[in-house]
């Protein structure tokens, strides 16, 4: 099992807390948390955690300063612009929709991940989220391109029958989009994670 999942699950309650000092709505504390785990999920696929519970809870905060802050400047800015502005624009709301959407489905293909075993797991998130052609898996990896190739089909077997399970559509996580939305993920999870020697230094 994934540490960051298996701490996420062990420590959630820990984790509103933690964000709940920043922002009191529980609607906020539910979709902040939600972001706390899949920056944290998603830095596991590149760096080796060594403090998952640690690294949670700062990046809890961390992602809960960042919208505290947002949402001050956005409050601002409404006010100042508020005669130029369209606040039932449709667009506004479909992306919010959107938003919340994609990071459901984030969570689902998380606990997608959670069912696979760990060499099958990286294999898989090495193609998707790294964009690792198969020769590379298989030089970093330490094995045949072919058992490369065979463990990304066989995870993407394994994970689309779950996502049948879980009453979704599989052509909805697309390997374009998946890939994509998961990679732009750890790509955020750097600026909001905290360095690893600082996290120990803080647990």
């Amino acid at each position: 099992m994934s540490k960051i999942y298996k701490a996420f699950r062990e420590n959630e309650q820990v984790i509103r807390r933690v964000i709940a000092k920043y922002r009191a709505r529980k609607e906020d504390v539910d979709d902040l948390a939600q972001d706390a785990f899949l920056k944290g999920f998603a830095a596991e696929a590149t760096q080796e955690i060594h403090n998952p519970r640690a690294f949670l809870l700062r990046v809890a905060r961390n992602v809960a300063i960042s919208e505290a802050r947002r949402s001050r400047h956005a409050t601002t800015d409404n006010v100042e612009d508020f005669a130029g502005m369209d606040v039932f624009e449709d667009k506004q709301h479909v992306s919010a929709e959107d938003q919340l959407d994609a990071r459901q489905k984030l969570l689902v293909f998380a606990a997608a991940l959670e069912t696979l075993s760990p060499e099958v797991r990286r294999t898989l998130l090495m193609r998707k989220v790294e964009g690792l052609k198969f020769k590379q898996i298989a030089t970093r990896l330490g094995v045949s391109v072919s058992m490369a190739e065979k463990r990304v089909a066989s995870a993407l077997v394994h994970c689309n029958a779950f996502l049948r399970e879980k009453g979704y559509d599989p052509s909805e996580f697309g390997a374009a989009a998946v890939g994509a939305a998961v990679g732009a993920m750890a790509k955020r999870a750097t600026a909001a994670a905290p360095d690893q020697e600082d996290t120990e230094r803080h647990d």
